[in-house]
């Protein structure tokens, strides 16, 4: 972290004194206010997501959103959702260096669709969550991922999720 603001210090110490003053001052009067988002907000805070290509494109009106106002137009928006992760999907370092390879993909498999199952299943979870996500190496296994009906879920990454 610290290297983060050494290096922001070093680049405004390289700004020449001429640069310095050509940057207009952004002066704030009113203050900034943040309230919950509203239905009608919705699309507009969908569509900057869709714009952007560093988060995840989520479904927002299953979220909890918030957004900032200034000077009565929205200016930014923050949103949080509850989902499980699955991992570690642990199998036994001996049985995955010498078990057939159709033994492997089972046990990987078996596993992931019964912790699935718990997820989906109304009646054992009654947390009211009923999506994952879990994080997948191999270019295989992605493929096997995406197969299987999950999505990527961050453009460039390894995550996967699945809705249940």
């Amino acid at each position: 972290m610290e290297q983060c603001f050494e290096r922001a210090e070093a680049a405004e110490s390289r700004e020449t004194p001429e640069a310095r003053a050509a940057k207009p001052e952004i002066k704030y009067p009113q203050k900034v206010s943040i309230r919950p988002a509203t239905d009608a907000d919705l699309p507009l805070l969908a569509g900057w997501l869709a714009s952007q290509t560093y988060f995840e494109i989520v479904c927002l009106p299953q979220m909890i959103v918030y957004v900032a106002e200034f000077e009565g137009k929205i200016v930014g928006f923050g949103a949080a959702r509850l989902i499980f992760q699955i991992e570690p999907i642990f199998l036994e370092p001996t049985f995955k260096r010498h078990a057939p390879h159709f033994a492997r993909a089972r046990a990987t498999l078996g596993l992931i669709r019964a912790l699935e199952g718990w997820i989906a299943d109304r009646r054992q979870n009654t947390t009211g969550i009923y999506s994952y996500f879990c994080f997948i190496k191999g270019r295989v296994m992605q493929k096997l991922a995406e197969a299987y009906g999950m999505w990527r879920i961050y453009r460039g990454g390894r995550f996967y999720g699945r809705d249940v």
